[in-house]
Formats: structure tokens, sequence, C-alpha cells
């Protein structure tokens, strides 16, 4: 015990200092958005004067506009910026106070007889690489990790899209009086970002928590996940299930959902012709494969790495033994780049192997990488 508290202790520390960071973060950006709030006044205020202008220079308010429009871009970049920051500030300040009172109870729980030695053994043998302090850092740093990933996604998909649709509006408001024609085409873009942008935040909330699994269960949300993420990546992607599905224990149906869509992302990376995901439901599992490829280029490569795994290949009498030895490296080099090709990328697969380990369920490469399998034991 008194090593889990000496590590959260380090935690608290450590949060204190990141917590410190971002708000200094966070007041040179508003000092930046309040720099370029002013800029964009002063432009607005500029435009303004020379539309009312009878004989104000074309090109001269062409270029207030084009002007306004860039400082109007960085005004609400930085906006966007601060919302994130301010975002990661309360979601770091919750964890560290619950890091916090963690500390605290374990403070106030009584020692037993013994917890004293075995506390010092602890500090003796959880040095840097101690087992002690590795799980909960572990645990912090996926954490950190994760939230990391959802504020640079937020900043770079919703925020920028939400930016965007600002100045959109912001032409249209100029158009209506001047040009109403071009107002009302302007409208239709901006109507076409609106709805790029909601497209870009559902997929964003399905990525990070699909709502559908909550409430509906493993196989239609799964249907969704192939059918959308086909659609983006433009692959077919065949989906069957065979015998009475069901609802799963949470932590297990939401650990398996997530095995199979890792898969379904690392194979769409490679750009295949096509992909297979099949469940198949017993009274005792679930048994969920996804196959990237049509089944001749499955047989051909798994074919091929048979015959490279065999005796090497007799040279012809005539062919000299540096030359013989040179085309069968070659050979096995081309073979490698084309299995890599067609495998699930090895990080990914990793990572599967991982969250398998954590929640119970069994996972396989066959088909030379080309084929993942999941069971998942339901009784």
């Amino acid at each position: 015990m008194p090593g889990i508290r000496s590590a959260l202790v380090e935690e608290l520390q450590r949060l204190d200092q990141e917590a410190a960071e971002i708000e200094m973060l966070v007041q040179q950006t508003r000092i930046e958005a309040e720099r370029h709030e002013g800029r964009r006044l002063k432009g607005e205020e500029r435009v303004t004067t020379l539309e009312r202008e009878p004989d104000a220079d074309p090109a001269e308010l062409r270029e207030a506009r084009v002007q306004l429009l860039t400082v109007s871009s960085r005004a609400a970049l930085m906006d966007a910026q601060i919302q994130v920051l301010e975002g990661k500030q309360k979601t770091l300040g919750r964890f560290r106070d619950r890091v916090r009172r963690l500390e605290t109870e374990l403070g106030e729980l009584p020692l037993s007889a013994g917890d004293g030695d075995a506390g010092a053994a602890a500090r003796t043998s959880s040095g840097p690489g101690g087992s002690s302090h590795d799980a909960p850092r572990a645990v912090l740093r996926a954490q950190e990790e994760m939230r990391r990933d959802i504020a640079r996604q937020m900043h770079d998909g919703p925020a920028q899209s939400l930016t965007n649709i600002a100045l959109q509006a912001e032409i249209v408001q100029r158009l209506l009086d001047r040009d109403p024609q071009m107002a009302r085409a302007e409208v239709e873009a901006l109507r076409r970002m609106v709805q790029r942008a909601l497209d870009a935040t559902k997929s964003f909330i399905f990525d990070v928590r699909p709502m559908v699994l909550d409430d509906l269960g493993l196989l239609p949300t799964l249907r969704r996940a192939a059918t959308d993420r086909g659609k983006r990546a433009g692959v077919p992607i065949e989906f069957e299930s065979r015998g009475a599905d069901r609802r799963l224990p949470p932590d297990l149906e939401s650990g398996f959902f997530r095995i199979i869509d890792d898969a379904l992302v690392g194979f769409l990376s490679l750009h295949p012709s096509q992909l297979d995901l099949h469940l198949e439901w017993s009274e005792r599992d679930v048994r969920a494969t996804v196959r990237s490829g049509g089944a001749d280029e499955r047989a051909s490569l798994t074919r091929a790495n048979a015959e490279a795994g065999g005796p090497e290949p007799v040279a012809e009498p005539d062919m000299p033994p540096a030359l013989a030895q040179m085309i069968h490296e070659q050979r096995a080099d081309d073979l490698q780049a084309r299995t890599d090709a067609h495998a699930l990328p090895p990080e990914r697969w990793q990572e599967i192997q991982a969250r398998a380990e954590t929640i119970g369920v069994s996972v396989e490469l066959v088909d030379a990488g080309q084929t993942m399998e999941a069971t998942a034991h339901t009784s």
C-alpha cells in the first residue's frame, strides 16, 4: 500500500506541473486571440468604410475583404484552441481531484500487521522499473494518450469545420444586401459545409464510443461500422452473421467490438480490393473473422509463403551459385514486400493482442496475416 500511495503522490506532482503548463498556454493563447480579434475589428471597419464609399477602388476593397477573411480565420482558430485547452484543463482537473482523493483515502486506511515490512520491501524492490509503480503509470499514460488523441482529433476535425462554417456565414451575411444571387449560392455552399461537419462529428463520436453499442448491441454496431468504414475508404465490406446473436457482458461486448473494428481499420489502411467480416454465434461463444482481399489473393499468398518456407530450390547446372543465391534472395524480398502489403500491420496486431489478453478473447492471424480470427467465450 505505501508503494501505491507513493506512486499516486508522484502522479499528483506530475499532474500539477502539467496543469500549470496548460494554464500558461491558455493565457498565452488568450492574449493572441485578443490581438487577432482587435485586428479583425479593424479589418471589418475598413471593409465597411470602403463598401459605403461609392467611388472606392474595387481592387482595394477586394484586398480588404481577403485580409478580413484571413484575420477572421486566425481569430476563430485561436478561439477553437482556447476551447480545446480549456476542455483538457477541466478533464485534467477532474482526474487530478480523483487521484488526490484516492491518495487521501489510502493515507487514512489503518496499517495491518506486517504492512510496514511489506511497504519497506516494496520501496526497496520498486525502483524506476519496479512493478508497484509501473501499473498505475501505465494506466495513467494510456488515459493521457487517449485524451491527447481526442483533443487533437477535435481540433483537426469538428473545431476546424466550425471555424470554416463561421467564416462562410460571415461571407453570406455580407452578400445578402449587395448581391442576393451570389448570396444564395454561398448559402448552398454553407449548407454543404454544415452537412460535412455533422457527418464528421457523428463519425468522431462513433469512433470514440458508438452509442448504438450500448443501445442495440454488437451486431448492429458492427454492421454500421462495416458500412461506414467501407464507404469512407472506398472498399466493399461484405458482412455476414450466422446463428442467434445476443447481448454480451458490457466490458466483453465493448472490447470485442474494438478488436474487430481495429482489424477493419488496419486492413483498410492497406487499400485491399475487398474485406469480409463474418460472425458465427454458438451457445458458448461468438467467433469473428475478418478477411482481407479475395479468396484467390489469399490462397496465392499463402501458397507462396509455404513454398518460401520449404527447401531452397536447386539451381540450374549451368547457373553460377552466386547468381542462384541472388535470385533466391530477390524472390524472398519480393514475397516479404507482397506479404507486408496485404497482412495486418504489426502495430495494429500488437494493439489487438494486448486488448484481447485484457478481456480474455482468443485472437489469431492466419493466411499469411490476411485473416484475423477472434473468439469470445460467452458462457
